[in-house]
């Protein structure tokens, strides 16, 4: 790929990992354009080929779909494996198999870079605390900013040598783990995306909303006998939580504030502020 677009990639990953006040903070960032499923479709748009960007984004995100930090301990780079490996197999037509086979070292090396860029960063809380005890709010918020300048050098450049010196560039990165790390991390990444899921069931299940897994058992049918694609299904899905919400809150919708203002009239404002 041509170098402004690396350097395009390495700027979309930096936003992927911030988590600033700068594009909507966390949610614009790494919960918005760090999801995989965004993030490879905005590449999928910059190279012209959309469909192979959502199909490696999909992927991607099953892979990452229930994995968490507890503590900050970073399991698996989800920025790695999506700004490199899915970045590259788009690129280059490898797809989805591409993707899968990058993403999954590309992870733990990703690991290594976030817990150095950490490092890195474990200075600026400190310049932060001497200025709170000073009473000087703008040496905090300036202490907050400036711990972004190592995270926007160190991603920045990783991600764009690597996306412009291409697949040899991360072969060689890869090529010092030991292979048996990387058998062991190629089993683990087609695990991933079960253990998502089953996450995600347990979490509908400890709600005591067991009824909700009637959606998934409907998804997962569509999906495996039809000839539906991740797409459809979730145009199907958002028709069918349409139809719920309206069918289980259609009175309340209709009411509207008017319902509203005459309970808080009748009750003394305490439904009002619920």
């Amino acid at each position: 790929m041509a170098l402004w677009q690396a350097f395009m990639i390495g700027i979309l990953g930096y936003f992927g990992v911030n988590r600033t006040p700068w594009f909507f903070g966390q949610s614009g960032g790494f919960n918005g354009i760090g999801q995989p499923i965004v993030a490879c479709t905005i590449m999928g748009v910059m190279f012209g080929k959309v469909p192979e960007g959502l199909a490696v984004g999909v992927a991607l995100q099953a892979m990452y779909l229930g994995v968490i930090q507890p503590g900050g301990a970073l399991p698996s780079d989800r920025g790695f494996a999506t700004f490199i490996g899915g970045s590259l197999a788009i690129a280059s037509g490898t797809g989805v198999e591409g993707a899968i086979a990058l993403a999954v070292p590309l992870g733990l090396m990703g690991v290594a870079l976030f817990q150095l860029c950490m490092t890195f960063n474990s200075y600026f809380p400190h310049l932060g605390d001497k200025a709170a005890a000073k009473g000087d709010c703008n040496g905090i918020a300036r202490a907050q900013y400036l711990a972004q300048v190592p995270t926007f050098l160190i991603y920045v450049t990783i991600y764009t040598m690597a996306n412009y010196l291409g697949v040899s560039f991360v072969e060689g990165m890869i090529s010092m783990l030991p292979a048996q790390i990387i058998k062991a991390l190629s089993i683990m990444g087609k695990i991933l995306p079960a253990i998502g899921f089953a996450m995600l069931l347990q979490y509908i299940v400890v709600r005591g909303k067991e009824w909700m897994i009637g959606f998934f058992i409907m998804g997962f049918v569509l999906i495996i006998g039809t000839s539906f694609n991740i797409v459809s299904l979730t145009m199907f899905g958002i028709g069918v939580a349409i139809l719920f919400v309206v069918a289980r809150y259609g009175n309340e919708l209709k009411g509207g504030l008017g319902n509203k203002t005459t309970t808080t009239a009748n009750n003394g404002g305490d439904d009002y502020d619920e």
